[in-house]
């Protein structure tokens, strides 16, 4: 499955007197706004069993290659995961490097306000709604790669939105409505023909009777000669 990025409005905090940044990753039952022609909403039991075997990193921009601020592997390690009725939430110690220091301080000071996070997709369902956007509902996740502190939201990560999935659904759609209005034009067609046929056999059976009539009253004509 492709690997898809998501944000959501803020939910962490770390205190001036605190060691923890925590918050909430993962919202549950809660619909997206519309992420260029569909909404999204998870449904809890969509990380039963996920998290336990996923490596989860704790990353800034969802960028390893400074290095990560905290880890969960396999429910194990430095970042903790708590999953309750209404998401997923986190928490972990920034350590004494360059990037957690980095981190805690713009946190503390709030000039990182923002969270993301990277998943792949095991069980989905599509419905589309009757204002011509899809619902999409995560019913399962097939794994949990990272919870991203960043500086921008999902509108200023490249292919944070993407979702393969989506792109095949509208390449259906697109199938099917060129092949119902193909469906369409041949019922058309066919009803053409079929009036054409029904007005040329009206117009044959006027002229057999024009003809009968002649030929009857040329008939009429020659016995009253013969008389």
């Amino acid at each position: 499955m492709e690997k898809e990025i998501r944000q959501y409005s803020i939910e962490f905090n770390a205190a001036p007197d605190s060691a923890v940044i925590e918050g909430r990753a993962i919202p549950f039952n809660i619909a997206s706004p519309n992420r260029e022609g569909f909404r999204e909403m998870i449904l809890p039991e969509a990380v039963e069993g996920v998290i336990e075997n996923s490596d989860i990193f704790m990353l800034y921009n969802h960028d390893r290659s400074n290095g990560f601020l905290a880890r969960s592997k396999k429910g194990k390690g430095s970042l903790k995961i708590d999953v309750r009725a209404d998401g997923v939430y986190f928490s972990f110690e920034p350590g004494r490097d360059n990037l957690s220091l980095y981190i805690k301080d713009r946190v503390q000071r709030g000039d990182l306000d923002e969270m993301s996070w990277a998943f792949t997709v095991a069980e989905d369902r599509w419905v589309k709604a009757s204002d011509g956007i899809y619902d999409r509902t995560i019913c399962k996740f097939e794994r949990l790669y990272d919870f991203s502190i960043v500086d921008q939201s999902y509108y200023g990560i490249e292919n944070a939105v993407k979702c393969a999935r989506f792109a095949e659904i509208q390449e259906e759609e697109r199938i099917a409505n060129e092949e119902a209005m193909k469906e369409a034009e041949r019922i058309e067609q066919e009803k053409r023909e079929v009036d054409e046929a029904e007005k040329q056999a009206k117009l044959d059976e006027y002229y057999r009777q024009l003809r009968a009539e002649y030929e009857d009253a040329l008939k009429k004509a020659d016995e009253m000669n013969n008389q």
